[in-house]
């Protein structure tokens, strides 16, 4: 006991490494201390040592398997080392070995939250705050909950509350922050954005989220610096290459490299900042997806054009190097500086042709490529819409539909034929996932693609064809597409249409099939 009190002391005074010892001291004179085991764990992961803290949970819980409050510290750890099925099994335990613990329904909360099941969080945080309503963290763990089932205005009201309570914790400001962001209340979220990076200016996440959110905010010159960020943040994709980055300077004939990075839609969309660069004296050489790598070259002769592979280049056959990321606090550093192009990419316009003499048929018809779901991890499913919900669009006369959405869509095309007659023309022999050259010659021989926000509105943005393109009112319309827009200073040829009621696309369609009518009408009589 004697071990145990002097290692609670100097765990109180700052002194971990003391307390671990002093700790392990009184254990191997009572391995059956179930409270040193418990406080041993506390320190090994205040010290980052996750394998050691859980261990020593597990060893108080074998000792004494009613301890409420270790069950929930272990579903913590658990929840901290990736493990969110374990951890929500811990959590679980303590609330059942004790009603009345509101951190406990608390951590079970957040384990219900990691594992998809926010609806139960949202319970588990109620239950929570029944017992303990001035508790900051139970407040940020029920904004989190719901800010995952997208109701973003109790989200905020949520996060807000937990600022209150505890307004020094960046913690909390930067889901305040987060939250307002995807509610589309960009100006206020910068404001707390930058709340969270005065007490905490190493928070790679915030200083990253307050980039996004000044881009979209047209803010470009700030929101570019910010954007460096994102190579700091504990999910970041690790850099390519790491060698002498270039200065912006178009005047001096150099060797650079530049690389693609983030996703597909990334690759194409800052594909666009190519053309400042394609007259200068620049050797440049450019690494992006191999899908892409034919569709480039052709589109920028005047550069090399590889795909990425690993082993990535030789840094030493280059002089500088650039993610195409970080080009635009270069190139882009305001909305006047997009030039009004045409489409920047080039289709094989022999295989565009053969796709519309095949699809075309009668010239008055009008050729409409549709997609309507996007893959993105953690926005996919704001950003996309059933093919059911399309069936006033797919009703337009004098209209032939053209499937331009990757995946097996068999099945929903199938059910849309049977139960309204709708039918969408299908091109089995070309896969629009992988064969990236296909989907831009196809989205080349249409009149009109209407789409939601995924690759094949960049694509067909890049091309320069008309693009209609739904927008998700929350974090799904991501920074790139800016805030109040109808159009796109990336793609002049887009149109934006915004979802119209948040968690439902009937009335955005809706307007679109208005649209789409009058337009066939519009262009019949020319």
């Amino acid at each position: 006991m004697a071990w145990f009190n002097l290692g609670a002391i100097q765990a109180e005074q700052g002194e971990a490494a003391q307390g671990i010892a002093s700790y392990r001291r009184a254990l191997e004179l009572d391995p059956a201390f179930a409270e040193a085991w418990s406080n041993l764990g506390d320190l090994l992961g205040a010290a980052g040592d996750k394998a050691g803290e859980m261990d020593a949970y597990r060893r108080a819980l074998d000792v004494n398997p009613q301890l409420a409050p270790v069950w929930s510290n272990l579903g913590n750890a658990l929840l901290g080392s990736g493990r969110p099925g374990e951890a929500l099994v811990a959590c679980q335990r303590a609330t059942d070995l004790d009603p009345d613990f509101a951190a406990g329904w608390n951590n079970l909360g957040n384990a219900l939250h990691a594992c998809g099941e926010d609806e139960e969080a949202v319970a588990a945080c109620e239950t929570a705050l029944k017992l303990a309503p001035e508790h900051a963290e139970i407040w940020g763990t029920l904004g989190a909950a719901l800010h995952g089932l997208g109701r973003f205005e109790e989200a905020v009201d949520a996060h807000r509350r937990a600022a209150a309570i505890q307004p020094g914790v960046a913690h909390h400001q930067f889901s305040l922050g987060i939250a307002l962001q995807h509610s589309g209340r960009y100006a206020e979220a910068i404001k707390y954005l930058r709340h969270a990076l005065a007490l905490d200016p190493g928070h790679a996440q915030a200083q990253w989220d307050l980039g996004c959110a000044l881009l979209a905010s047209a803010r470009l010159s700030e929101g570019w610096e910010q954007y460096e960020w994102r190579w700091r943040r504990s999910k970041a994709e690790a850099k390519r290459y790491d060698f002498t980055q270039w200065d912006g300077d178009l005047s001096r004939p150099r060797r650079l490299l530049l690389w693609a990075e983030q996703g597909i839609g990334d690759h194409i969309l800052y594909g666009s900042l190519l053309t400042d660069l394609a007259a200068s004296p620049l050797r440049i050489t450019l690494e992006v997806d191999p899908r892409l790598v034919s569709l480039y070259q052709r589109s920028f002769p005047q550069l090399a054009v590889v795909p990425q592979r690993d082993p990535p280049a030789d840094p030493k056959d280059f002089d500088c190097q650039a993610p195409l990321g970080s080009l635009g606090r270069w190139l882009r550093p305001t909305i006047e500086s997009f030039p009004r192009h045409q489409g920047y990419l080039k289709p094989d316009l022999k295989r565009a042709e053969a796709y519309r003499a095949r699809l075309k048929g009668d010239m008055s018809i009008c050729l409409v490529g549709i997609a309507w779901k996007s893959a993105n991890q953690e926005f996919g499913v704001s950003k996309s819409q059933s093919l059911l919900d399309w069936r006033e669009v797919l009703g337009v006369p004098r209209a032939r539909f053209i499937d331009l959405q990757y995946g097996d869509t068999a099945r929903e095309r199938e059910r849309m034929e049977r139960e309204t007659g709708a039918r969408i023309d299908h091109l089995p022999d070309l896969d629009l996932h992988d064969d990236l050259e296909g989907l831009a010659a196809l989205c080349a021989a249409c009149d009109l693609v209407i789409t939601a926000s995924n690759v094949t509105a960049h694509i067909a943005g890049a091309l320069g064809r008309p693009v209609w393109l739904m927008a998700p009112q929350d974090g799904g319309r991501l920074w790139y597409w800016f805030a109040g827009r109808t159009d796109s200073p990336w793609y002049p040829s887009t149109r934006i249409f915004e979802q119209q009621v948040r968690g439902t696309w009937k009335e955005t369609l809706g307007a679109i099939a208005q649209e789409l009518a009058a337009h066939i009408k519009k262009s019949s009589t020319h």
